[in-house]
């Protein structure tokens, strides 16, 4: 992820990645895989090229499900629907802009934003344009499809609630930045007649869904320390709502639950990510800035385990499947950890360039996108495959 500075500061710093320098130094060297005795095989169902990756661009294109097809969109404006089965394509359309944020599937449409500055709206059956809105700077995080409203985050910190139907604006919020940022805004969630979303200046902020009016708002993380780097606190990791708990953490920062209803900290503990968090029934999950994964206590928030084994690997946000977890790292590597314990149970080499996002789990699939444009699409495990 690149550091955003008005006054044009040139350095980078690649949050939960390698830590480089101007210099192109790297501060810290990639954990050595250890050995893992692998308790099943992948077995891949097919895999695709999907257009241009996003490369070492700042980029979160994910793919999306609907139905039988998997939509996914690549950085220079092709937007392809796949069967989810074969692998065929469906339909694919060059939108001939750079997309950055996206892509979201729901009530059968497909909603991306680009970077330059416009949220668009495709039927998903056939890829034709619905509508095309405007907004004030680069969408750089999926925007969120809920009831009658596309709900969208621009990196100049505002929110548009746009109509679902014509993309005409219904409100917006809008929230000054702090001059030095991480490349990178939290998505929205829509969910319960709320609208949920982290900021930049350490807050996460819930707005009433139908009318835009600030519910409440919770500091995550707060300003430390003297240099402009420790005191950067953004709240970049999409919030995860389980029952009537939220859950989200900030950069330099807290993992957190919260009272859905009215921000109060059920717990707080001291972590510091941009990857999107996991939550299940038991546990949080979370990949930190160094690459360590953690598993807190759902309800208490206290640490039942971590696996430092991918330090500096740049792992990938966790994605549930069945009893794992599944994080990709930049070597192309797909890594199980057993949810219980933290401990590796497989391991697979998929790809050269590596991932940067999220995988996607369905009931049926479990879907990787390189980093240059490979998607590899993987059959669900069969129960005696585990044993």
């Amino acid at each position: 992820m690149r550091l955003n500075l008005k006054s044009k500061l040139l350095t980078s710093l690649a949050a939960c990645t390698l830590l480089i320098a101007c210099s192109d130094e790297v501060l810290n060297e990639p954990s050595e895989l250890q050995d893992v005795d692998s308790q099943f095989e992948l077995d891949v169902r097919w895999t695709e090229s999907v257009g241009d990756g996003a490369g070492e661009k700042y980029s979160d294109l994910m793919p999306a499900v609907w139905n039988e097809m998997i939509i996914t969109a690549d950085v220079a404006g092709l937007v392809t629907a796949f069967d989810r089965e074969s692998g065929d394509i469906e339909w694919e359309v060059d939108l001939k802009l750079p997309l950055s944020g996206g892509v979201t599937a729901n009530a059968g449409i497909i909603v991306i934003g680009t970077k330059k500055a416009q949220v668009i709206a495709l039927n998903v059956d056939d890829g034709s344009e619905l509508w095309r809105t405007d907004v004030s700077s680069e969408v750089l995080a999926k925007p969120a499809i809920e009831s009658t409203k596309v709900i969208v985050r621009t990196a100049d910190g505002r929110i548009f609630a746009l109509d679902i139907t014509d993309g005409e604006q219904e409100w917006f919020y809008d929230r000054v930045i702090p001059n030095l940022t991480i490349r990178g805004t939290a998505a929205p969630l829509a969910t319960n007649g709320y609208v949920l979303t982290g900021f930049a200046n350490g807050k996460m902020v819930a707005f009433n869904q139908e009318s835009g009016d600030m519910l409440w708002e919770q500091r995550i993380s707060s300003p430390r320390g003297s240099s402009e780097i420790s005191r950067i606190v953004d709240v970049d990791t999409t919030p995860v709502v389980f029952g009537t708990t939220l859950y989200a953490a900030g950069y330099n920062g807290y993992a957190i639950a919260m009272d859905l209803s009215n921000g109060r900290f059920l717990w707080r503990e001291e972590l510091s990510t941009v990857k999107d968090l996991l939550v299940d029934s038991l546990r949080m999950y979370s990949v930190t800035n160094d690459g360590t994964v953690v598993a807190l206590n759902r309800l208490t928030g206290e640490v039942s385990w971590k696996q430092e084994g991918l330090k500096y690997r740049s792992p990938t946000a966790a994605a549930d499947f069945g009893d794992y977890i599944v994080v990709g790292d930049f070597e192309g590597y797909v890594h199980f950890l057993d949810k219980s314990t933290g401990q590796f149970v497989a391991r697979d080499h998929l790809d050269d360039y590596g991932f940067a996002h999220q995988p996607v789990v369905t009931d049926d699939e479990l879907i990787m996108v390189s980093r240059f444009g490979f998607m590899y699409v993987i059959n669900q495990l069969e129960e005696d495959s585990k044993e």
